[in-house]
């Protein structure tokens, strides 16, 4: 923290091996800095590997409120930024994960001087990468010492590592963990009270690092450990399905949990509120096994997966399965072949990235025509102002989620749709629901929160959803009509359960 404060450092560049912990300890001096309120601004910006400037720059635009919508070229874009940074006194930029240099002056972002008020840090497994972004200075993030591994090490399996048979074997298996926080904490986990002395002895053999080895590879082998010790297919199949995100990407508790019920990896019959339940016991596992991170951002939880935990999911999951992951939505349809794809036979998540849908509509139209087994569509937070009549052909889908899709005006008729469970309007201007509504025979949640413009509800459509659990429309228009209105609409609800 006190480098950050010296006038004559402007970008500080941190390096350090895979696993090593230096995202860890830099969220931490972020949080500890938010709280002295030094700068009057700390952004925090993940680079994943294929993350182009024009994503960069959406995500430092989105971190200053700033809208870009109306901005093509990164040139404009980066002039933009320039000014809205100019504005704040004290910044911090965090650049997390950087694989290659970027260029600070077509991103927007002025050189950090004393007179600016600019400070930049530079998260890297490469010291090269801190020379080539002319780093004032350099620190490496240096593996646990023996001794604060054990430490580590104890404080995760417990005491159980204190029995004479079973010490011997878990000081192996620390010294296989190299000194890497990540490997310590997952196995260290995995192995909590443990008691079989074979157990011990085969974990230590299989962890067993060669004398010549490539950190990556080691560090592979102990998070598929700790992957293999997860309680349960379900707990490892909500693991796996966070890869077919961006490897960044940041989920809300009850965002992730809501996908895990889409894809029925929970299901309860008639009991949502359980499955909720057992989402954040799932949710808790994953976290004690470091197989997802939860960090906060004003308060707010989130969570999100470590890159090298991302790289695990993509290479356990079957080639077919993980196809495209993590592309936009135009790379996605221009590489779609509907005579191969493997979401003609099993449908698949498509998650677009909002800068790519301006011109989308006359692709997406077509598209869906062919991919008829697609069972879950997220196209939440685009900027997609019509969904097209071809969404009526998706027979298989499941999932509809369009949560804060601000600019949709238009969905077309839905009473195809026998098979949807789950749909969310959350957050759009609509001014009341989609035709054929009654039609969605399976429907057991429906989102209408923060529908601030929808003006009524149709008599009779909610009891005709005869599947029905779970209705919210908490922040709606609904919640501000005739309270005898919203009565019925509560009656409707209540005739469900009978």
């Amino acid at each position: 923290m006190q480098i950050l404060n010296n006038s004559k450092i402007g970008i500080n560049g941190i390096y350090g091996n895979v696993g090593v912990g230096k995202t860890t300890v830099m969220r931490r001096i972020r949080d500890q800095l938010g709280a002295t309120g030094i700068f009057d601004k700390i952004f925090w910006v993940t680079l994943s590997k294929d993350l182009s400037l024009y994503e960069l720059q959406s995500d430092i635009a989105r971190q200053m409120h700033l809208d870009l919508s109306m901005y093509e070229g990164v040139q404009f874009r980066a002039a933009q930024i320039f000014g809205g940074l100019k504005k704040i006194n004290q910044f911090l930029i965090i650049f997390d994960n950087m694989c290659n240099k970027i260029s600070l002056k077509e991103l927007g972002v002025p050189r950090p001087k004393a007179e600016n008020g600019c400070k930049i840090v530079v998260i890297t497994r490469s010291i090269w990468i801190c020379k080539d972004m002319n780093s004032d200075m350099i620190m490496e993030v240096q593996p646990l010492l023996q001794e604060e591994a054990w430490s580590l090490f104890v404080n995760k399996a417990g005491d159980v590592v204190h029995i004479p048979e079973i010490k011997p074997l878990a000081q192996a298996v620390v010294r296989n963990c190299c000194g890497l926080p990540i490997g310590l904490v997952s196995v260290g986990h995995a192995m909590r009270d443990e008691v079989s002395v074979d157990v011990w002895r085969k974990t230590s053999e299989y962890l067993q690092t060669p004398e010549v080895y490539f950190l990556e590879n080691i560090v592979f082998k102990l998070l598929r450990f700790s992957y293999n010790r997860l309680s349960s297919d379900k707990v490892q199949n909500c693991f796996l399905y966070s890869a077919f995100f961006p490897e960044d990407y940041i989920f809300k508790p009850e965002e992730l949990i809501r996908y895990w019920m889409a894809e029925k990896f929970i299901y309860r019959t008639g009991d949502i509120v359980a499955e909720i339940d057992e989402g954040f016991k799932i949710l808790r596992e994953l976290q004690d096994a470091i197989m997802l991170q939860m960090f906060t951002e004003r308060g707010e939880v989130f969570f999100k997966m470590h890159a090298s935990l991302w790289d695990l999911a993509i290479r356990i999951l079957k080639p077919e399965l993980c196809v495209k992951a993590a592309l936009g939505l135009l790379e996605l349809l221009t590489c779609f072949d509907p005579t191969t794809s493997p979401l003609c036979e099993r449908g698949a998540t498509i998650e677009p990235q909002a800068h790519s849908l301006k011109k989308w509509f006359d692709i997406i139209s077509p598209f869906f025509s062919q991919i008829f087994a697609l069972k879950f569509l997220d196209l939440s937070y685009s900027i997609i102002i019509e969904l097209p009549p071809s969404l009526s052909e998706l027979i298989e889908l499941r999932v509809l989620f369009l949560h804060y899709c601000t600019r949709l005006k238009k969905i077309p008729c839905l009473k195809n749709l026998k098979k949807l469970r789950s749909l969310c309007l959350c957050g759009i201007t609509i001014t009341k629901l989609p035709q054929g509504m009654e039609g969605l025979v399976s429907l057991r949640s429906l989102d209408l929160s923060e529908t601030t413009k929808l003006e009524s509800i149709q008599a009779g459509m909610i009891s005709s959803l005869s599947h029905l659990e779970e209705l919210r429309f908490q922040g709606s228009g609904l919640c501000k009509m005739d309270s005898p209105l919203v009565a019925n609409y509560l009656m409707e609800m209540r005739s469900l359960m009978y």
